[in-house]
């Protein structure tokens, strides 16, 4: 991980801490999970990184470096952020639809599905089917093709555009897609051009796959906070991937299977984030120029500034540039509408719910992005009071069977954003934030 000035000595308040700690402390005693990590930052600073428990009882203290299961978080930070590479590079556009990449095998009732519905939840596709079932029975290098036709038989919940319910088929889909049109798996392209490109390391997939060892960096030297104790593997599960649907696919899936830190979800958030703002940020670099091919109007990202202080095209190597088109992050970042109205789905990243419960609290703005992980990880990203808080956990440890997490969430939430917006701690439980 490459050290920068986003990482502070500020601190929050000794009494905001230690409600932080005493949260925390209490969860891991009541069996909500074994370990957690916690990033928070104000703008692009983080001023406040701490971990908990151990990576299974007891066992291995978590660690700032311990990697986290992070599920679900697979959909914005690869396979959302990978959309946005292919469409800069003019290889598909969020209107083409499926019968464009699966030609001859798409159903009728399936051929209005875009790319911009399988991003925004709005295909139809249900949320889930136990698909690994069916491929664990096929030789490895034989599921990838057959996860395809599985998912195109699979009846509709709704019709497409109709309205935004949340879809692990529609990233599978999504991300055999991404893998066809850029020529090459998931976990090497985010490798390749997310990853690398920022000098992340703490981001990363661990494929099951012998032949592909080389791209699954577990060792002796890292650890891997546990999850479930698998009844269908009959194993604990330690850096390997707890969905059963990517682990049949190998480790590697468009809806799961990334594995990381919280410092490694904060660099890759803030360089999205610099691009959001129009700011130049550390910015990437790529091993050549990228190709200026772009589809539908949206500018390829441009090179550095000129004159610009630090301008990276002085030190050595290829010169930085940014790593996505800005244009094309705000589109991403943006809610997304259905015939039922405005979603609270952007592509690829969700947003606080705006009736009844929502995991970030009560003192996010509408205007924040985020996303959460089934194993017990989420971020959320406030624009407009510039704001980030990664909390990663894992709550399946030992088992599936236990969601007092979603009683906590609010709870840190709101101490966090209390004391990082306001700047000061809430006051006999009476929130100082806007609501």
């Amino acid at each position: 991980m490459n050290s920068c000035s986003r990482y502070s000595k500020l601190q929050l308040p000794a009494d905001s801490e230690s409600r932080l700690d005493g949260e925390l402390n209490a969860a891991i005693g009541q069996g909500v999970f074994s370990g957690a990590s916690l990033l928070v930052s104000r703008g692009r600073t983080s001023v406040f990184e701490r971990t908990w428990g151990t990576v299974e009882s007891d066992g291995v203290p978590v660690a700032p470096s311990t990697r986290f299961d992070l599920a679900s978080l697979t959909k914005p930070l690869v396979t959302a952020n990978l959309c946005m590479a292919a469409i800069e590079r003019g290889l598909f556009n969020l209107d083409d639809r499926l019968c464009r990449f699966f030609a001859g095998s798409v159903p009728r009732d399936k051929e209005g599905i875009t790319v911009k519905n399988l991003l925004s939840h709005s295909s139809g596709l249900p949320p889930y089917a136990p698909f690994y079932l069916e491929l664990v029975k096929l030789p490895p290098e034989a599921r990838r093709n057959a996860l395809a036709p599985m998912i195109l038989r699979t009846p509709l919940d709704t019709a497409p555009g109709k309205a935004a319910r949340y879809s692990d088929l529609g990233y599978m889909l999504l991300g055999l897609i991404v893998e066809k049109q850029m020529g090459d798996r998931l976990d090497r392209l985010a490798r390749d051009y997310l990853f690398a490109p920022l000098g992340i390391d703490e981001l990363h997939f661990c494929p099951t796959s012998p032949q592909s060892s080389d791209l699954s960096p577990r060792s002796s030297v890292l650890t891997y906070a546990a999850t479930q104790l698998c009844p269908w593997r009959k194993r604990l599960l330690c850096g390997e991937v707890d969905d059963e649907n990517a682990w049949a696919l190998g480790g590697v899936a468009g809806h799961a299977g990334l594995f990381g830190t919280a410092r490694g979800t904060f660099e890759l958030l803030c360089s999205l984030w610099d691009i959001y703002e129009g700011q130049p940020g550390r910015g990437a670099r790529f091993p050549s120029p990228p190709s200026q091919k772009i589809g539908r109007g949206l500018e390829a990202s441009p090179a550095w500034p000129p004159g610009v202080a630090g301008d990276p095209q002085r030190s050595e190597g290829p010169p930085r540039r940014p790593l996505l088109p800005r244009d094309i992050v705000r589109l991403f970042w943006t809610r997304t509408e259905t015939a039922q109205g405005l979603s609270d789905w952007c592509l690829g990243y969700d947003t606080p719910s705006r009736q009844g419960y929502s995991s970030a609290g009560h003192c996010f703005s509408a205007n924040t992005i985020g996303h959460l992980g089934f194993t017990g990880v989420s971020f959320w990203l406030d624009l407009e009071k510039r704001v980030l808080v990664i909390l990663l956990t894992n709550r399946v440890y030992p088992t599936r069977q236990n969601d007092a997490i979603r009683q906590l969430r609010p709870v840190l939430h709101d101490i966090i954003m209390n004391t990082v917006v306001s700047g000061q701690s809430s006051v006999a439980g009476k929130l100082l934030c806007d609501h």
